[in-house]
C-alpha cells in the first residue's frame, strides 16, 4: 500500500522542504497557494511514499518548518477593533494529510 502526503507549508519553509525531500529521494511536486484567514503565501506539496517510508517524509516535513507569529492586517479584522481578536496569531509549521492509495504509477 501506498500514501499521498499533501503538505502545506509556508512559502518561507517551502524550498528548504522541498531540498530535504528530494535529496532523500522523495519525488515531490510544489504548487503554490494562499490562506483563506491571513492571506498568507503558502505552498503544497504532493509526495507519493511506500507505507514503510511516510516516518521518514514526516520526520524531513516536520525538521523543515517552523511556526511564526503574525500580527493581524487590518483588513482581517475589518475595521472592527474587537478586544476579543488577538493581535497577533501563531501560524505555521505544517498541515499534513496522509491519504491512502491503492498505487503509484509512475509514467
Amino acid at each position: 500500500m501506498s500514501k499521498l502526503l499533501i503538505a502545506v507549508v509556508q512559502s518561507d519553509d517551502a524550498g528548504q522542504v522541498v531540498d530535504a525531500l528530494r535529496s532523500a529521494e522523495f519525488r515531490v511536486t510544489q504548487v503554490n497557494s494562499h490562506g483563506g484567514f491571513l492571506k498568507a503565501g503558502n505552498v503544497m506539496l504532493y509526495v507519493g511514499v511506500e507505507d514503510n517510508k511516510v516516518a521518514d517524509a514526516m520526520h524531513l516535513i516536520e525538521e523543515n518548518c517552523r511556526s511564526r507569529t503574525f500580527s493581524l492586517p487590518p483588513e482581517v479584522l475589518g475595521g472592527l477593533e474587537e478586544n476579543w481578536m488577538p493581535a497577533e496569531v501563531t501560524h505555521g509549521g505544517a498541515t499534513v494529510l496522509v491519504v491512502p492509495l491503492d498505487e503509484i504509477r509512475r509514467i
